[in-house]
Formats: C-alpha cells, sequence, structure tokens
C-alpha cells in the first residue's frame, strides 16, 4: 500500500512532546523479588505536535489530509521533526538484505519507509543502479564483500489518536492546532 505522506508543514510550537511506552508486567512477591514482562518487542510511541501560527492556508491544507485519511481510519507517513536522518548508518548483513535502523540515544530499531538513499562499501559511494530499496530494505544485485552504510532520510508510519481536529482561529491568518499521533507496527 503507498502511504501518503503528511504536508510539509514545519511550524511546531515548543510544546510538542514525544512519548515511548512499553506496557511492561510486573510481579512482585512477597520476599520482594520483582519478575517484569514485556510482550512488545518495539516500544509505542506517542508523538504530540502543536501549531500554534498555521496560515489560513495551512489550516486548510491540514483539514483536507486528515479529512483524506478519515481521521484515526487511515495511517500515514510522519517526518518528525527531529528524528528523521540517518548518516553513516552501519547496517548488518542478514541473508543478502540490509535493513534501516533509527538510532534514538543507542536505542536502534528498524524502519520501513526511507528515500533520498546512498550507501557505501568500505566507505565507498555505490552507483544507485547496484543496490534496490523496498520497505526499508536494501538488497544488492551483486553481494558486496565490505562493510556497508547508509544515509537515508527515513519516515514513521502513524495514525491520528483522535478522530478528527480543531482549528482555533487565533488572528487574520494565523490558526491554532494540535495532532497527536500513534506509531502504527
Amino acid at each position: 500500500m503507498g502511504y501518503k505522506k503528511f504536508p510539509d508543514i514545519r511550524r511546531f510550537a515548543w510544546d510538542s512532546s514525544k512519548k515511548q511506552s512499553w506496557n511492561t508486567t510486573v510481579q512482585k512477591s512477597a520476599s520482594g523479588r520483582i519478575r517484569t514482562m514485556t510482550n512488545q518487542l518495539y516500544p509505542a510511541w506517542t508523538i504530540k505536535a502543536s501549531y500554534n501560527a498555521l496560515t489560513d492556508e495551512e489550516a486548510r491544507q491540514l483539514l483536507g489530509f486528515i479529512a483524506e485519511r478519515k481521521g484515526c481510519y487511515e495511517p500515514f507517513l510522519w517526518l518528525d521533526p527531529e528524528d528523521y536522518k540517518a548518516t553513516g548508518v552501519a547496517l548488518v548483513n542478514t541473508n543478502g538484505y540490509y535493513q534501516a535502523v533509527m538510532n534514538v540515544g543507542g536505542y536502534v530499531e528498524p524502519v520501513e519507509y526511507i528515500e533520498h538513499v546512498t550507501v557505501y562499501v568500505d566507505g565507498i559511494k555505490q552507483a544507485a543502479n547496484t543496490y534496490s530499496v523496498e520497505d526499508g530494505v536494501i538488497k544488492f544485485a551483486v553481494q558486496p564483500t565490505g562493510n556497508v552504510t547508509a544515509d537515508y532520510t527515513y519516515y514513521w508510519l502513524v495514525h491520528f489518536s483522535e478522530d478528527g481536529i480543531t482549528i482555533n482561529k487565533i488572528f487574520d491568518n494565523i490558526n491554532k492546532a494540535s495532532i497527536t499521533l500513534a506509531v502504527v507496527r
């Protein structure tokens, strides 16, 4: 399925946030011993983005995009303003496939939607026709023998957490809104 990209509206307020949660079960015995368990391989991410100064055109663009997604019904691609770019990432060979990843403070998680990909083998840039990219996986026509690294832009697959939006008109051509997104796996 070809997912739509969120409109390129870069007027985020400082009160935007990103939340990570794991749904960990903690069991404590009478002796005080603790056992923990999680059934998640990757964390649940919740992103809140606030817009304090949207133009009328940007507000209409946002309303239209949410209407096209039918609120929280259809997922889309989100280019996070902070976590979106990987540079010089060492990729691991798994049966001839190289999975693109994001690195957040040392925590590594696979990403499926990448673009602007440049691949290097032992530091040498590879021609774009020597590899293909699909669903965040890089595959070479001829398996390289050196260390593979890559630069790319990655997107988060998300959906709106709420089924609609409110746009507040602050002044002539100045609007305010906020959205909450949840990562889709």
